[in-house]
């Protein structure tokens, strides 16, 4: 069934971000912040010298209604569902003003029929992503805190992908209030050798609504001329144990239904970073 849900409203980006640190002084770059669990890549980048760590489990299933199946020529009830077994991501301060990143998923798939699972793929490694993230303006008033995210994704150990990516945006975030940040972002994945390329946004806002206690709720889509337009919106919560150590746990749709596009997401991870002595 089509969804149709409109969002004017955006508030939360603000997720309490912790760090654990046997090594550090905390106060002097405050507490962590992530790029997890949200789809909209926070506008920060990791404090000079520290290396963070982000990870977590998923789930995504992408489900065909009578009518779609009919249209792509697949049984009634069929569904894809696909489990992350661990999305690692690590980023380093190479500067003040520069990260370095890498990223790197395990997985596997399977599909279902009328409820019954009839295929399991083997567990295997997603495609490799490489990349940098450059701080270009701190927040000033109306001036949103600006970052630029370039990352090369490759088939490293993934020998199915067919060809490599160029993983490019643009991120911002704008502090509403002490509890409220607005985080917004807009880029999208480059082919090295043809293909389209197709924009990708998302808008997220976090709220505060405890010392340790962050809320987000978030719009993200996909607009390209060679395929369907996606909308989806996703909600969770972060946990600050201390300051450099945070917990998160999300669940989202898709609102448009579109030719058996991801339609529900789930997720729960950790964040943790480790500061220079």
């Amino acid at each position: 069934m089509r969804k149709s849900v409109f969002f004017t409203m955006l508030f939360f980006s603000l997720m309490p971000n912790g760090v654990f640190a046997q090594e550090a002084n905390e106060g002097s770059v405050g507490a962590l912040i992530t790029d997890r669990p949200t789809q909209t890549y926070s506008s920060f980048v990791v404090p000079k010298g520290a290396f963070q760590i982000e990870s977590g489990i998923g789930y995504s299933r992408a489900a065909f209604s009578n009518s779609i199946a009919n249209v792509v020529n697949l049984p009634e009830d069929y569904a894809s569902e696909n489990f992350t077994l661990n999305f690692l991501q690590l980023r380093y301060g190479l500067s003040d003003n520069v990260e370095l990143r890498l990223a790197q998923n395990v997985y596997f798939n399977r599909i279902k029929f009328d409820g019954d699972v009839i295929n399991r793929s083997d567990v295997q490694f997603a495609p490799t992503w490489i990349g940098a993230k450059f701080n270009i303006l701190n927040e000033d008033g109306f001036v949103p805190q600006t970052s630029f995210l370039a990352e090369y994704v490759t088939d490293v150990f993934d020998e199915d992908m067919g060809q490599d990516l160029l993983n490019l945006r643009l991120n911002f975030s704008n502090t509403l209030s002490e509890k409220l940040t607005l985080g917004y972002g807009l880029g999208g994945f480059v082919p090295t050798k043809n293909g389209p390329f197709y924009l990708e946004y998302s808008v997220v806002g976090s709220y505060a609504f405890q010392p340790n206690w962050g809320a987000f709720l978030e719009l993200f889509g996909t607009l390209r001329n060679d395929w369907v337009n996606t909308h989806n919106v996703d909600m969770g919560i972060t946990y600050l144990v201390n300051n450099n150590l945070q917990l998160d746990a999300y669940t989202g749709f898709d609102l448009t239904n579109n030719l058996g596009e991801i339609d529900f997401i789930f997720g729960l991870g950790f964040s943790t970073r480790i500061l220079k002595k």
